[in-house]
């Protein structure tokens, strides 16, 4: 049986050695083929494009970020600074009014810092969300272009 699968399958691949793919499908499968490539090609340069913009999107909100954490730690220094400063005034006093005076001088520095550095912090975040919206806007107008061009 084995020996009579071999024999059949050699006749027909020797028949078939002779047969011409007639042009017509040739140009049909060539043309599928031409439009899968461009395809693929559309679809890869989007898809490459979007990686990027999403990328941008990213730098942009963790730059963001790390903007606002040093602004904070730079606040909490400054906070960290002033105190040690007054602790050491207080520790110098001569008198009870003395340190009761440096101590309520403080505390009203460190209130009215806080209130600037709130508004700081506000104007920054207001700032960060800003940027960072753009590049999302930048980044959904692209795409929708891009998808269209992938569409068209």
């Amino acid at each position: 049986m084995n020996e009579q699968f071999v024999r059949q399958t050699q006749a027909f691949l020797a028949n078939a050695a002779n047969i011409g793919v007639p042009s017509e499908v040739q140009a049909i499968v060539q043309d599928g083929v031409a439009k899968a490539r461009e395809t693929f090609t559309t679809w890869s340069a989007a898809a490459q494009s979007g990686t990027k913009a999403i990328d941008e999107v990213m730098q942009v909100s963790w730059a963001g970020a790390k903007s606002i954490g040093d602004e904070l730690l730079s606040n909490a220094q400054a906070a960290a600074e002033a105190a040690f400063d007054t602790a050491q005034q207080i520790a110098r006093a001569k008198t009870l009014p003395e340190a009761a005076q440096l101590q309520a001088k403080f505390v009203q520095e460190q209130l009215a810092n806080a209130s600037q550095q709130g508004k700081g912090l506000f104007e920054l975040s207001a700032n960060v969300a800003q940027e960072t919206t753009n590049a999302l806007t930048a980044f959904a107008t692209k795409s929708a272009a891009d998808l269209k061009k992938v569409g068209a």
